[in-house]
């Protein structure tokens, strides 16, 4: 049972109280008030009462034209973002129309209601009195067009696929004769909402298998948007249970003893939601952005390129660099004549067709120097060719000295080197007595990008000595024939006895991962590691503060977390979360501390039992 199933269960008559008791007083005499109110009386906290229905509540036969439901209460109520907190199920291309009468809330359909139907009226946050404005949360109203009221249901919860947090206000929708193009194409048979725990229970079902989806519904037409709203879907036909009200309080007002039911139930399902990658894929766009360098963006990722030749240059000659998801390319021309204004450019690649097919397709592309393209840029025009005669390559050299030890210096230049003299960089260490040694630098350039080099020192960094970087004038030359300047780096690796670390022993590691060391809340990543067998991994100077291991089966071992595809029928990436002692997914670190976690990764994924984990020190 998940955590938010646990709160559930723990905060029931937290969520509901109000409405609980004033549903117990309307029924025994235990309630009465003898110890009197002073003058004014406490704030009002008590949400509006259900006094009547017309129909009643569960009623069945109920007339399929012009029909209309009339909620009474026990004071004026308002109804709060009615055209988005109130929806019918199995919904209706026109949404239900809603006004206050008095006391009483009057829906209508603007459209006939099917014949031998249950309906479910779900108003979500919408109704609250009028005073205070305490809400009647998520009362849903239920009737038959038929002769029976069905009663099953599918709970379950719906969660982000790469935080694992919940999503509140996710339209979960059943289909009863599902086909692969139903969430495009036709409504639900029955839908709902995930409320702020990202937790959604859809009742009034009839006990048949159906396919379920989860989408985010921007345009409130209870049909999923390609590219526009995230998604996500079961593997499987679910099918929905018999209400159980064992061991429940009998409460005798309308529909809110299966309200209650449905917040009791254990969540059945996890439904993961992703954006879709897009799956069209044609040349978006292209451009020159220098004399030498260039780039296509393509329409989808994973882009297959049969041939790519540009006119009057020699093959060799061309670097060529995609980026991580092959969506885009970019390339640059070695060549140390001076290029054309115009270059002419041929790619054969795969383009979707018609019909939804890859199919060899050659596109020829003119790519104008960016001076040519905007004659009136007189001023961009001597600025270029100031930086010509001034022969300068800037570049990027980061490096934090929380992270240095893992990502090392970080140099990153504009475009790809012709030249390279790392062996002339100075690199040395100083203790803190004052001793200065000279230090070999690993030089690697980064496997995805061909203008980027990592440097590491031969010998481990070691905390609280400094070190100093010099690189001299024109060690580097780019294609360009521009050479640097002379740069000049001090880091101070920290010695704070305040901050704490984190130490992993990953065991049973049969497969490749990524490994991160992220926030609470899951969008900041503070370490990441790439591991395929079992390995130990450090995470030195942490702050004081919440933290979370997220571990990713990257099963394309492209070291990213990749989102599911609905008309592929796969799921995201799987996602877990580790978990402490006590259960909980969020580490909160103090200061000065010195953690030690054994993660068995065939407990993480497959779910047995935990074990040989070392306790929180």
């Amino acid at each position: 049972m998940n955590r938010y199933i646990s709160y559930i269960k723990n905060n029931i008559f937290k969520i509901v109280p109000i409405v609980l008791i004033g549903l117990y007083c309307t029924h025994t005499s235990s309630c009465a008030n003898t110890t009197g109110a002073p003058t004014g009386g406490p704030k009002d906290t008590i949400p509006p009462v259900i006094t009547a229905t017309i129909p009643d509540s569960n009623a069945t036969n109920v007339p399929v034209h012009k029909t209309s439901v009339t909620l009474t209460f026990d004071e004026y109520v308002q109804l709060k973002d009615a055209s988005k907190n109130i929806f019918l199920s199995p919904p209706q291309k026109k949404r239900p129309e809603s006004k206050i009468r008095g006391k009483s809330v009057v829906i209508t359909f603007p459209e006939d209601l099917d014949s031998n139907r249950t309906y479910a009226l779900n108003f979500g946050m919408a109704l609250a009195d009028n005073n205070e404005g305490n809400p009647l949360p998520n009362y849903v109203y239920s009737f038959s067009t038929g002769a029976t009221v069905d009663s099953m249901l599918i709970s379950g919860t719906v969660l982000d696929y790469s935080t694992l947090l919940p999503i509140e206000g996710i339209s979960v929708a059943l289909y009863e004769q599902p086909e692969d193009s139903s969430v495009f194409k036709v409504l639900p048979s029955a839908v709902t909402k995930s409320d702020v725990w990202g937790y959604f229970c859809i009742r009034n079902l009839k006990p048949v298998p159906y396919a379920l989806y989860a989408f985010k519904d921007e345009n409130n037409n209870n049909m999923y948007e390609p590219g526009v709203e995230s998604v996500g879907f079961s593997d499987s036909l679910v099918t929905p249970y018999v209400v159980m009200h064992k061991g429940m309080p009998q409460l005798a007002i309308y529909d809110m003893k299966d309200t209650v039911a449905c917040l009791m139930r254990p969540s059945e399902m996890d439904v993961y939601i992703f954006n879709e990658k897009p799956v069209t894929q044609y040349i978006s766009s292209y451009e020159r952005v220098s004399k030498r360098g260039a780039y296509i963006t393509f329409g989808a990722p994973n882009v297959i390129i049969d041939s790519f030749s540009i006119k009057g240059i020699k093959s060799e000659k061309i670097i060529q660099q995609f980026n991580d998801t092959f969506d885009s390319l970019s390339f640059w021309i070695n060549e140390g004549s001076k290029l054309p204004d115009t270059l002419y450019l041929g790619i054969k690649y795969h383009k979707t067709d018609s019909l939804g097919k890859l199919v060899p397709t050659v596109e020829n592309l003119k790519l104008v120097a960016p001076f040519e393209k905007d004659k009136n840029a007189k001023e961009k025009n001597r600025d270029q060719q100031k930086r010509e005669r001034e022969d300068l390559l800037k570049f990027t050299l980061s490096a934090d000295a929380k992270m240095v030890e893992q990502n090392g210096y970080v140099l990153e230049f504009p475009e790809p080197l012709a030249y390279a003299g790392f062996d002339s960089i100075r690199f040395t260490m100083s203790t803190p007595r004052g001793i200065v040694t000279d230090e070999e630098l690993i030089i690697t350039q980064d496997s995805t990008n061909v203008r980027k080099y990592i440097m590491k020192p031969k010998e481990n960094f070691k905390p609280g000595n400094d070190y100093e970087l010099i690189i001299p004038y024109a060690t580097f030359r780019d294609i360009n024939g521009f050479t640097n300047d002379s740069t000049y780096n001090k880091l101070i690796l920290p010695t704070d006895d305040k901050l704490s670390s984190i130490t992993l022993e990953m065991v049973n590691v049969n497969a490749r991962y990524i490994v991160e060391l992220v926030n609470d809340q899951r969008n900041r990543v503070y370490r990441k590691y790439i591991i395929n067998s079992d390995t130990i991994l450090l995470f030195p100077y942490l702050d004081k503060g919440n933290y979370s291991i997220r571990v990713t089966e990257d099963k394309n071992n492209n070291g990213l977390l990749d989102p599911g595809s609905i008309l592929e029928k796969r799921q995201p990436e799987k996602v877990r979360l580790y978990l402490l002692e006590n259960g909980e997914d969020i580490i909160m670190l103090d200061e000065r501390t010195d953690l030690e976690q054994t993660v068995d990764m065939e407990i993480l994924f497959n779910g047995k039992n935990r074990e040989n984990t070392t306790p929180l020190q």
